[in-house]
Parts: C-alpha cells; structure tokens; sequence
C-alpha cells in the first residue's frame, strides 16, 4: 500500500512538473510569437517612414520637395492655430541660372542647385525646413522665427550664397539669388503665404535688374 501510494504521489508530481513544464513552453511560444511580430511591426513601419521619406524627398538635393514643404508647412500653421506662434515663409530662386546651364552643361547646373540647397541648410536653423520647390526655386520655412528679425536673416542668406561660390572643374561659380519673404501666424492659408513670399521675391529680383541696367549703361558709356 505504502509502495503504491508513493508511486500515485510520484505520478502525480511528474504530472504536475509536465503541466509546469508545458505551460512554461507555451508561454514561451507565446512569447517569441509576440517579438517576432513587434519585430515585423517595427521593421514595416521603418519601409513605410522610408518610404513616406523618399515620397517627400527631392532626390537630387536631399531636401524636402513640395509635398514635403506642404506637409510641414500644414503642421506649424497647426501649431500656430494652437500656440499663436509666428514664423516666416521664405521663397529663393536663382539669378542667371540658365546662363550657368547653358554655358557650363546640365551637370554644372545639378552642381549648383545641390550647392545652393546645402548652402541654405547650413546656413538655417536645425528646426527650419529648407525644401527645394522644383527646378532653381527652393522654400524656407522658419519656424516660430520673429518678423523683426526676417531682413537680417534673409540678408545673412543672401551673404553666404555670394561668399561660398561653387569650384567647378577648377573654377568659382558665382551663386546669386534673390529671396522673398512673408509672415505667417495662426490664420495664414498656405497658398496665400506661397504667393506672397513669391511676390516678394519676384519683387527683389527685378529691382536687381532694374538697379544692375543703369550700372551697365554707364559702363558702356564710359
């Protein structure tokens, strides 16, 4: 009797520590199930961030295209709705740019945009979205930036792109560029804001044109 009891007691332990035994696999099993799918989660949310970056990304420069801006752009008129934050929208657009096309080649041309493009992310701020519009345009937005200080910001822009030329094939680029600028706070609409930092730049680059005419006239003169 005593022999049978130990074993029915032996029996049931091994039951017990095979149940113990199971349960531990299984929920071991659970387990890697639950990191092998947060691991698959994680690697298709990093392609789909890829993939939304490639989307906003213009592809010669590496700044943001358009859609990109826009999509920016939305989100701080957004903060602004809601912090009353203001900031600046800047439109750039190259001076003679087909001149240094036709002249120096398509590939001097890329060469200079990429340039420009990097000059202007340099000389931004890191919480400033710099994007590239499409062909020699490019967009800033500065970001919660004070109005009073837009002249000297854009003046500081228009400087570095004349001191820091592009060498190509052993020669100084000169870079010009004109630049306009509008304010935005919390009940700006995007397209307005694009026009008018679009007038205003178009306005800058004709008095360039107007103010460098006289200039030649007199040299010619002379």
């Amino acid at each position: 009797m005593e022999l049978a009891a130990d074993f029915q007691q032996q029996t049931a332990i091994n039951n017990r520590a095979s149940e113990v035994t199971e349960q531990s696999n299984a929920l071991s099993t659970l387990v890697d199930l639950a990191r092998d799918m947060q691991n698959r989660l994680d690697q298709q949310q990093n392609r789909i961030r890829q993939l939304e970056l490639m989307v906003e990304t213009d592809e010669l420069t590496g700044l943001y295209n358009r859609r990109g801006f826009m999509r920016r752009t939305r989100e701080a008129l957004a903060r602004a709705a809601r912090t009353a934050e203001r900031g600046l929208m800047v439109i750039a657009d190259l001076d003679g740019f087909k001149e240094i096309n036709d002249e120096h080649g398509h590939a001097a041309g890329d060469a200079v945009l990429r340039h420009f493009g990097q000059n202007l992310r340099t000389h931004t701020r890191s919480d400033d979205f710099v994007a590239r519009f499409g062909g020699d345009e490019f967009a800033i937005l500065m970001t919660g930036s004070s109005p009073e200080a837009a002249q000297k910001r854009i003046a500081q822009l228009q400087q570095a792109t004349v001191r820091f030329p592009l060498i190509w094939q052993g020669k100084a680029l000169a870079i010009k560029a004109s630049f306009g600028y509008t304010v935005y706070n919390a009940k700006s609409d995007i397209s307005d804001l694009i026009r008018a930092a679009d007038q205003a730049m178009y306005a800058q680059k004709h008095a360039a044109r107007e103010k460098a005419v006289p200039a030649k006239k007199d040299n010619d003169a002379a």
